[in-house]
């Protein structure tokens, strides 16, 4: 169920947080991820909030005119979360940036790759969720240091490549502190 159609000339693409409550059809409760988002958004005083991904192995008419690097702004409504601050006081920043990363994952991933995120996968998996009912992965991690970026996507696309399930899938970095993300279809060792 892709959310918007986009031209693929557009840029940057605009996504609003608020749409994660469109996935709920899909089995998930992804509105739980829209709080911590904006919080953690808003807590870099950018609004909307830029990010740069660099996709690799993405199919993607969104991606036809470009070298693989686009800009999304991830928006939201202010009436959404008045006080999303307060969400500091109560969650750990780690979870925070966490279940953030989670968010603008599940928009990309929607909207890029043109996947629905079916249910979260076992501890163990090597991946956090199931795509299109079972048939991909997603593996999602986030960081505040941009130093890790590079080494944290190396990282997932080998745990995601060793996967029990046999499955291929996508890979999904965010570093919010600078602003990046690297997103990437990876193979399966023995698949």
């Amino acid at each position: 169920m892709p959310i918007e159609k986009f031209n693929a000339s557009a840029s940057p693409l605009r996504y609003f947080v608020e749409r994660l409550r469109e996935m709920n059809s899909a089995g998930i409760w992804a509105t739980f991820f829209i709080n911590p988002a904006i919080a953690l958004m808003d807590s870099y005083r950018h609004k909307p909030f830029p990010c740069t991904v660099m996709c690799e192995n993405i199919v993607s008419d969104v991606l036809r005119d470009t070298n693989g690097e686009i800009t999304v702004e991830f928006d939201w409504h202010a009436e959404t979360f008045p006080e999303c601050q307060r969400i500091f006081r109560t969650l750990q920043r780690e979870a925070i940036v966490e279940y953030a990363a989670i968010a603008v994952a599940f928009l990309i991933v929607n909207n890029l790759a043109q996947r629905n995120i079916t249910e979260v996968t076992l501890r163990g998996g090597k991946a956090d969720y199931f795509l299109d009912g079972r048939k991909y992965l997603l593996e999602i991690s986030g960081t505040e240091n941009a130093e890790q970026l590079a080494s944290r996507h190396a990282e997932k696309a080998r745990q995601l490549r060793a996967n029990p399930f046999k499955k291929n899938g996508y890979v999904f970095v965010c570093c919010f502190s600078n602003q990046k993300a690297r997103f990437s279809f990876q193979h399966c060792m023995s698949a």
